[in-house]
């Protein structure tokens, strides 16, 4: 079940709120970027206490808030062609928007698997679209697949007429 509802952090109307088969929930705001999930519950004052909160890396403590009883942290997006995630640029949390793209076959051998065999795309993080909000990025992508979806026109064929 997905409820959409505002955001304990923003306020924008764009908090998803996704329960799984097991029950627990999963809060993700397309507005501000945050997410949550029942195992982030926050039970101590100290946050140094929280094993979920001592798995994060140094960058994520950072950006971590706590609200309502429950840690948040900045979301990673992973999509068919692109992926979201924060970056620390000059000390402040941006956005990336990372592309998928073809791995050379010449390069792929440094791009192992782990089932003996190599990947054949990877994410290009060293050509990120950097942004300031994560809403930002939602909505770039939503115009890149807006702009390649009109470039799929379809062929009109014809049928062959006779000179009369």
């Amino acid at each position: 079940m997905d409820i959409k509802s505002n955001c304990i952090l923003c306020s924008d109307h764009e908090l998803h709120v996704i329960k799984d088969g097991g029950g627990s929930n999963l809060m993700q705001c397309l507005s501000c970027g945050y997410a949550t999930t029942d195992k982030f519950k926050i039970d101590t004052p100290e946050l140094e206490e929280n094993d979920e909160y001592n798995k994060l890396t140094p960058e994520m403590k950072k950006w971590s808030k706590v609200k309502n009883g429950m840690m948040w942290i900045p979301g990673i997006m992973t999509l068919p062609n692109c992926m979201i995630y924060p970056i620390d640029d000059d000390l402040n949390m941006k956005w990336a928007l990372a592309w998928l793209v073809d791995i050379p076959e010449d390069e792929q051998e440094n791009y192992p698997d782990g089932n003996n065999g190599f990947y054949k795309q990877r994410y290009d993080n060293e050509n990120v679209n950097v942004f300031n909000k994560f809403s930002e990025c939602i909505i770039e992508l939503e115009k890149i697949v807006v702009k390649e979806k009109t470039k799929k026109v379809t062929k009109l064929t014809l049928p062959k007429l006779n000179k009369v």
